[in-house]
């Protein structure tokens, strides 16, 4: 029954500027990436990887949250409303559809990064080895699930861009300013910058994580936070998707007019 609602899905998501996101924000990530690296393996990848989860990760979510909802906001769903269906799997569908989007993304970005990164090295050790690159990465994905829903409910309620400018906010000042902090684990945000301190060895200001870095201290290469930030990630995921989902169905039950 779910296939029929992702199919849905897909079909109103085609030919839209959401169905190229996917590409297009990892492409500018790359970019950007690759021409503050001055041809220098080791810039490269800890510029790529710095951005991608500060800015760029961030940004896709909320703009694949932003357009979806703005899209069912100007139609106000009337194209479903009258008919016979489940409230709660349209939300968990339009939640995968931004999941596997992110997926994608994701590994855009590990494929650039193992081949640019190659070719600046030029036959040289790398700062990030590949199995180091695919855990991040797996590990962004994970971190970053329970924003999906939470910026599909602002856009719903704030609108496109005031929720956009905040999701930047959040991401940006507190997961680069918390996440060095010793109390990170009670802001979410800072999760995936603190984690990728003992993943990459890298801080979340972009400076390699080593004791002459501005911000660094012994702590922050715990691997402890890995299983602590991917815990309360998921539990976060869980308990945002099921509210989101139950105030989707009360309000699709209620009328979108109301």
């Amino acid at each position: 029954m779910l296939m029929s609602y992702w199919k849905a899905e897909k079909l109103k998501n085609a030919h839209t500027v959401s169905a190229k996101l996917f590409w297009l924000i990892p492409l500018i990530s790359i970019t950007i990436a690759s021409l503050l690296s001055a041809m220098d393996a080791d810039y490269y990848q800890m510029n790529q990887y710095n951005w991608w989860y500060t800015l760029f990760l961030p940004m896709l979510i909320m703009l694949f949250a932003g357009f979806t909802q703005q899209r069912e906001k100007k139609l106000k769903n009337r194209g479903v409303s009258s008919l016979p269906i489940d409230w709660k799997k349209i939300w968990v569908v339009k939640n995968l559809y931004i999941i596997r989007a992110l997926v994608f993304s994701s590994f855009i970005i590990y494929a650039a990064q193992e081949i640019i990164s190659r070719i600046f090295a030029a036959g040289e050790v790398r700062v990030v080895t590949s199995a180091s690159g695919l855990i991040a990465v797996l590990l962004c994905i994970i971190l970053s699930l329970w924003q999906i829903p939470l910026w599909l409910f602002i856009s719903e309620k704030l609108g496109f861009i005031p929720g956009l400018l905040l999701s930047l906010a959040c991401n940006m000042v507190l997961g680069v300013v918390v996440a060095v902090e010793k109390w990170w684990i009670w802001v979410p945000f800072s999760y995936t910058g603190r984690i990728m301190c003992p993943v990459l060895k890298i801080l979340p200001n972009g400076l390699p994580a080593v004791p002459e870095s501005t911000t660094f201290y012994e702590g922050l290469l715990n691997k402890s936070a890995i299983g602590e930030g991917v815990g309360v990630s998921l539990i976060l995921f869980v308990f945002i998707s099921l509210f989101t989902a139950k105030w989707y169905e009360k309000r699709g039950l209620r009328g979108w007019e109301n």
